[in-house]
């Protein structure tokens, strides 16, 4: 950890426990149009971006509606939770205040909209512990599978690839870090829709929640 100058920070299950926000919203989503989301729905949506979400949705259901119809409803239905409900997961802040202790940058690379991300990250204090906080809504379409979100995270810190960790739950979004140059931190819990395997393959360190010894590598 001595050369890393950087800290990238998942949101959705890593420094925030908001996973059930969108298995709410994708029953209510579905259940208004007589569907049952299938097993494998939430997993193959949990790295794409909000707009490859969408067009995946569209091609597996069979909908008619435009993606931006699709996105505006969805936001409808998890801007409630994210504003007053969704905590953070355990020791997130401690971990964040960690990185700053050490000396690092921090940032969010995460598929969130804006409209979700601040007021959770500002009803939850946490803010203002960011440098940067970047969505993968500005990649036209391109997820966090891809490396894009993380380069450009990495040149609006001034910080070169190699020199920074990214944490994350998904599997995919690791593997792209890590394409990216990035030193990689999986975290797996018993409820994560991941293959631990998958994961292992991923990250130069995998772990279960977040914790004081995460920057021992």
């Amino acid at each position: 950890m001595a050369t890393t100058e950087a800290v990238l920070f998942d949101l959705d299950g890593t420094l925030l426990d908001s996973m059930y926000v969108w298995q709410y919203v994708d029953e209510e989503f579905l259940r208004k149009r007589g569907m049952i989301p299938p097993e494998f729905y939430g997993r193959e949506c949990s790295h794409r971006s909000f707009y490859e979400t969408a067009l995946y949705t569209i091609e597996l259901f069979g909908l008619k509606e435009s993606p931006e119809q699709i996105m505006n409803e969805w936001t409808s239905l998890a801007i409630e939770e994210y504003s007053h409900n969704v905590k953070l997961t355990e020791n997130a802040r401690q971990t964040v205040e960690l990185a700053k202790s050490m000396g690092c940058k921090t940032a969010v690379c995460t598929s969130l909209n804006k409209e979700l991300y601040t007021p959770a990250l500002t009803n939850l204090g946490i803010y203002g512990l960011f440098d940067e906080i970047v969505s993968a809504a500005h990649y036209g379409g391109r997820g966090k599978q891809f490396p894009d979100i993380y380069l450009h995270t990495a040149s609006l810190l001034r910080v070169k690839p190699e020199r920074c960790v990214m944490i994350d739950d998904v599997s995919a979004s690791l593997k792209a870090a890590k394409q990216a140059g990035m030193l990689t931190v999986g975290v797996i819990d018993s409820l994560s829709v991941q293959d631990e395997a998958e994961m292992k393959k991923y990250s130069d360190k995998l772990i279960t929640k977040l914790d004081k010894n995460i920057f021992d590598f």
